[in-house]
């Protein structure tokens, strides 16, 4: 099996920390050749650190060169106008997630890879942690499952980088304690990124008559950049909902409830709160029946090769039990990659991570965001 040439679009913080180390750790599948990325001191230094001669400030020249053969795309903002430039340009695409910022801008993503040969996988690693197979294999097997819970408390994102270093360019590195700023910083910078600039126009497409209100916005973008983890792993773990029954927005936009409904009278709550100075990141899925109980815990998904724990709790007559199980360290940002790889060299549709599925997610959100009351 040969190596995939891999250029690199977005030089940022998830692609220092999740997937460029993974692409050099398996020089024998992969071979980076190429970085992108608009800041021209970050893209140096990145591409200094590991000896990376392809360097480009737009990614059209990046993925119209020769010895490319695959891209990684992880910038900020919508993929969708790179990952189609990718596929357009012949090039195999791993885009992380969201692969867009609302439903239009999705199909015309799916418009495109279904003319196209190219293997197109989303970037969903929690998909690939072993907790999850282990977790939904146990939910399998409940006869009665009547309840299911979601709850993310979620730091600022600086806190959960702190134990890496991030080149910045110019000699600047993000490591350590960052001081997360007010409440009012926060709202304002993440409205400012997840609903503002070349982001707006979309925003507004899926808010129609409520675009004017900010804690909307606010949500809208958590579901998109944050919130959407959540969601894959939902779809995971039952597929596709009958319907959202409610939604709640609080919080100025950083705190959100959803209440989900599917077939046989199962409804599961989804609770997302931005919880900005408290360094202990939250995500649980938990999962309840008469007879059995099923919880997945994973943590900060910047923590790398930490435990996704899974617990079982079932009984024998009167006699309640419980099980914890750790089912390996194994890294789900490179089990995603390694699993690419290998669809790549079949020639392989994605079978957890499909363009299909990224449909499906943008529904979902479309629904959230209409069915929710601030």
């Amino acid at each position: 099996m040969s190596k995939l040439r891999v250029g690199v679009i977005g030089c940022g913080a998830i692609g220092q920390v999740a997937h460029i180390p993974h692409l050099n750790r398996y020089d024998e599948k992969f071979e980076l050749v190429a970085l992108a990325d608009l800041h021209r001191p970050t893209l140096d230094a990145v591409g200094d650190h590991y000896h990376v001669a392809g360097r480009f400030t737009d990614w059209h020249e990046l993925v119209s060169q020769p010895n490319v053969d695959a891209v990684v795309i992880c910038h900020n903002g919508s993929h969708r106008d790179s990952v189609i430039g990718a596929l357009e340009a012949g090039k195999h695409v791993f885009v992380e997630k969201p692969l867009a910022w609302n439903l239009r801008e999705t199909k015309e993503v799916a418009d495109a890879a279904a003319k196209s040969d190219r293997i197109l996988q989303l970037g969903y690693h929690k998909l690939h942690d072993p907790a999850f197979a282990y977790a939904k294999e146990q939910l399998q097997q409940m006869s009665d499952v009547g309840f299911g819970r979601i709850t993310v408390l979620h730091p600022a994102n600086e806190l959960g980088l702190s134990p890496h270093r991030i080149r910045r360019g110019n000699g600047v590195y993000q490591e350590g304690h960052v001081d997360t700023g007010t409440w009012a910083q926060q709202v304002s910078g993440q409205l400012a990124g997840d609903a503002g600039g070349d982001l707006a126009k979309l925003v507004d497409e899926a808010l129609g008559t409520r675009k004017g209100n900010n804690g909307l916005r606010l949500a809208y973008g958590q579901l998109n950049g944050s919130i959407i983890h959540q969601i894959y792993t939902l779809f995971g773990f039952l597929g596709k909902p009958s319907r959202v029954v409610n939604a709640t927005v609080w919080r100025e936009g950083l705190s959100i409830h959803a209440l989900i409904e599917y077939p046989n009278d199962l409804r599961v709550s989804l609770d997302w709160h931005f919880l900005q100075d408290l360094k202990d990141y939250r995500e649980e899925y938990a999962f309840f029946g008469n007879d059995q109980r099923v919880m997945m815990q994973l943590p900060s998904p910047y923590f790398l090769n930490f435990p996704s724990p899974v617990i079982v709790q079932g009984h024998e007559g009167e006699t309640a039990w419980e099980k914890r199980i750790i089912v390996n360290y194994e890294e789900a940002f490179a089990n995603e990659l390694l699993a690419f790889y290998d669809n790549v060299q079949a020639g392989r549709k994605p079978e957890l991570c499909s363009i299909d599925d990224a449909v499906a997610h943008a529904e979902f959100i479309q629904q959230v965001i209409d069915k929710a009351e601030v």
